[in-house]
């Protein structure tokens, strides 16, 4: 049997900076705005704007992005345990669909009306709602039709079975929709959280060209995250 896609759930994730994790330079800009207020550090940066309104308003923005990352983190899991659930979900169906369909393969082989009504011939679709449909029809076919299901029931495939698997495509539907809702609030927050991580990134990175010019090699860079080497 072919194996099923499911719902496309990836949440996009991007990194910001090629050489570090975006959690990595959120870090590195907490270091620095942090520190951007030490007299050795400010006395100099303020020559070039970067006042005490201003540091404490890249603070602001900086606080603002770590909740939004926090926010991030959270819709992520969320969406992963729907994720599970629906994934989960969805193999028990097709492990029984997949048992059910072999022994009715064997069962009606050469009852074309069977095989057409059940679509026994093929492989399983790939795509959900294509997979969701054929096993919908599969078994509202043996449910409307009381000669197929006296049929199948002789080789185990009965009435409670049948009912068992309908009520878990029901099931699976409502999981569905709720992985999807997940999913499109998961890359809300990760779209807000990157909006956000764009807007402040680069006030970083000037802040710290400006600071390797007029602090070169002076160890106070080490307090906002800029190495020198040691003389």
């Amino acid at each position: 049997m072919g194996t099923q896609t499911e719902p496309t759930t990836e949440v996009k994730k991007t990194s910001k900076n090629y050489h570090d994790t975006l959690d990595e330079s959120i870090a590195k800009m907490k270091l620095t705005f942090s520190n951007a207020s030490l007299p050795q550090i400010f006395a100099v940066m303020v020559t070039v704007g970067y006042t005490a309104e201003k540091i404490a308003a890249l603070n602001s923005e900086l606080a603002q992005l770590e909740t939004l990352s926090q926010g991030q983190i959270k819709e992520y899991a969320d969406q992963s345990s729907e994720q599970k659930k629906f994934s989960d979900k969805h193999d028990e169906i097709n492990a029984v669909f997949n048992k059910d369909r072999a022994l009715l393969r064997i069962l009606f082989k050469g009852n074309i009306h069977a095989w057409v009504a059940l679509k026994l011939d093929g492989e399983n679709p790939k795509a959900i709602d294509a997979w969701t449909a054929l096993l919908n029809n599969f078994y509202a076919q043996l449910t409307n039709s009381s000669d197929l299901l006296t049929a199948a029931s002789g080789v185990g495939v009965n009435k409670r079975s049948v009912d068992a698997q309908l009520k878990a495509l029901a099931d699976l539907e409502i999981l569905k929709q709720s992985l999807r809702k997940e999913t499109s609030e998961a890359q809300s927050a990760t779209d807000a959280r990157d909006t956000a991580f764009d807007a402040l990134y680069p006030k970083y990175t000037e802040y710290i060209k400006y600071a390797k010019v007029l602090l070169p090699d002076n160890q106070a860079l080490e307090a906002i995250g800029v190495k020198v080497k040691a003389k």
